[in-house]
């Protein structure tokens, strides 16, 4: 027990971080103690099994290779398809095939610098020694430190030289002291560096404690969360050209209303079968928005609904909706990159702008409506009104049942799942999830807090913070439906839009340039990255047009270099620089291909 680094640590709280002083100074009971380089509980019972100082040295011990610690890799998949992103896929495919040449490359494993650790996750301080020698031995790409305690915290600082570790991490640091584990905080931790941190993640868990669990829980959440929805320059160029075939012809949705009456969001999971009956009750109650395949189970239950929304850019959708959207009598609300034969289907085809698409206006683009169709139908409603119901909206689901509503497009596939996320379910404990359906329920959540929605959920699947799980229907009094939609379809207004200029060549240079340096080791190949990350980021204000097509594809790329160098020896990852400094240029290539293709110079 060292009393000198305990006043060290105090004073360096109070001058920089005042909150987690005031935390130790206020802390009332005592129930641990430090005896014989132990930690006593007031039973007397030792925390360490054989003393902090040998236990931590365990605890520390190269974690890439110690059995106390969890690796949870991101693997790559060892081809790119180079049909469906013929861009993206043939420079990633190039840096495949070039690693796969070098004299020392590994299929199985991978090569890591003795002396740095990738995304590092501590999961209880206890004594704090573990990560005082960690912080001695290792440089890190960032070092999250979770303790749900502060009497640990408070016992740490006569561990552990918390001023020696801000100053050597810097904002690589993140310290959670204290209660519940934010989303926020994880979140921060994750996407400051996300290609980086996408690769491996070591945690290691120092005891058992149900907020550790919950800790660990939320990190799985965000991680699984984070390694998707990155989209690809091909996507946005399929969008793009869907874009220029819809845009002036549809009226658009460029205002917000507040109707003082409720709208239901129908989506298809499973529990829209038991939803039925309350939509059927209230259907003349409430303004009925149905999205994506859920227009099919209630046509099937006869129940019609007036507006449908669809945002997807697939081929697939008008093979989808082509018995369906001819006959449909309600209003149809498609996003400005859906294949334009879905719009001509329609009887009453009306128009929105899909957010983080390229060439999606910003003045209209509708916060909070991906990354899901789900998510565009709420979005929709918020812009109509304050009072929100939930149907089929689960968002999750039972291991081995169903996901989808019977009666849809999802009848005749394959639609159980043996594995996923477990999160807290709106009416039991035994629903999961996935780290789309994940990411959909973290946008709504977050809709609901920022537009201050009321939110009812009668879907049987995942808790929606900030909404009441409504499981007895209730009768809604009846309400003008035609006064209430024309006032809707005020929202809507024709507008001019034009081809914006582009020009990706500055944002690829930029790239280029930052590749021109030469690569020592797997340390410095990750404050290169992120450097690139970063910088490239900056483009989003000034070039966001040209930022929104590639930064999908930028990053599958750079997470590509990343990983595939750590299967190659350190010497050799400028051979992989090489091949992308040369072929990045394939994205200004095509894109003006595209353009004179479509008589756009």
């Amino acid at each position: 027990m060292d009393t000198a680094l305990f006043e060290k640590n105090i004073k360096f709280l109070y001058d920089n971080l005042p909150h987690y002083y005031n935390l130790v100074k206020n802390i009332k009971t005592r129930n641990y103690k430090i005896l014989n380089d132990n930690i006593i509980d007031i039973n007397g019972n030792k925390l360490y099994p054989n003393s902090v100082e040998e236990d931590s040295k365990k605890f520390a011990y190269y974690p890439t290779h110690n059995e106390l610690w969890e690796r949870k890799f991101y693997m790559i998949k060892t081809y790119f398809w180079e049909k469906e992103f013929n861009v993206t896929g043939k420079i990633v495919n190039k840096m495949i095939n070039k690693a796969k040449t070098i004299r020392d490359y590994t299929e199985e494993g991978f090569y890591f610098d003795r002396d740095f650790l990738p995304t590092v996750a501590v999961f209880g301080i206890l004594a704090g020694k573990h990560i005082d020698l960690l912080v001695e031995k290792f440089e890190f790409q960032s070092l999250f430190v979770y303790e749900p305690n502060p009497e640990f915290f408070a016992i740490s600082l006569y561990f552990t030289d918390y001023e020696k570790i801000y100053k050597k991490l810097k904002d690589r640091f993140f310290l959670w002291v204290n209660g519940k584990l934010d989303f926020f905080a994880i979140e921060r931790f994750y996407y400051e560096r996300k290609v980086t941190s996408s690769f491996l993640t070591l945690s290691l868990k120092t005891y058992n404690h149900p907020l550790i669990d919950d800790a660990v829980s939320k990190f799985e959440q965000v991680r699984a969360q984070k390694l998707r929805g990155w989209g690809t320059y091909e996507d946005e160029k399929k969008g793009v050209l869907n874009h220029l075939e819809n845009i002036n012809r549809y009226k658009v949705l460029v205002k917000k209303t507040d109707l003082d009456i409720p709208v239901c969001v129908v989506a298809n999971g499973k529990s829209l079968e038991k939803n039925i009956k309350f939509i059927r009750k209230n259907q003349n109650s409430m303004i009925i928005i149905s999205v994506g395949t859920a227009i099919k189970p209630l046509l099937k239950a006869g129940i019609e609904s007036d507006f449908h929304i669809e945002q997807e850019r697939i081929d697939l959708l008008k093979d989808v909706l082509k018995d369906i959207l001819p006959k449909y009598e309600g209003y149809f609300i498609g996003s400005n990159v859906v294949k334009k034969e879905v719009f001509e289907m329609a009887k009453k085809p009306l128009m929105y702008f899909r957010e983080a698409f390229s060439f999606s206006p910003k003045e209209y683009q509708i916060p909070g409506s991906s990354p899901i169709v789900g998510n565009a139908g709420f979005a929709i409603a918020s812009f109509f009104t304050k009072k929100i119901y939930l149907c089929g909206m689960d968002l999750g689901y039972r291991i081995g049942e169903r996901k989808h509503a019977s009666g849809s497009f999802y009848d005749s596939k394959e639609d159980k799942t043996l594995n996923g996320i477990k999160i807290e379910g709106n009416f039991s404990d035994d629903i999961y999830t996935d780290s789309l359906f994940l990411s959909s329920k973290t946008n709504i959540e977050k809709m609901i807090e920022m537009e201050n929605l009321e939110v009812y959920n009668l879907s049987d699947g995942a808790y929606i913070k900030g909404s009441v799980p409504l499981k007895d229907y209730i009768d809604l009094p009846c309400i003008d439906k035609e006064k209430y939609i024309n006032e809707m379809l005020d929202c809507f207004d024709d507008i001019n839009i034009d081809f914006p200029d582009v020009d990706l060549y500055p944002l690829l240079k930029s790239v280029k340039n930052v590749l021109n340096k030469k690569v020592e080791d797997y340390k410095h190949l990750t404050g290169l990255i992120d450097f690139i990350d970063n910088a490239f980021d900056t483009y989003e204000k000034t070039h966001s047009v040209e930022y929104s097509l590639l930064r999908g594809s930028i990053s599958h790329i750079l997470n590509y270099l990343y990983i595939l160098s750590h299967k190659i020896k350190k010497k050799d990852i400028n051979k992989l620089q090489e091949i992308l400094k040369k072929e990045l240029i394939r994205f200004e290539k095509d894109f003006k291909s595209m353009r004179i293709d479509k008589g756009f110079r």
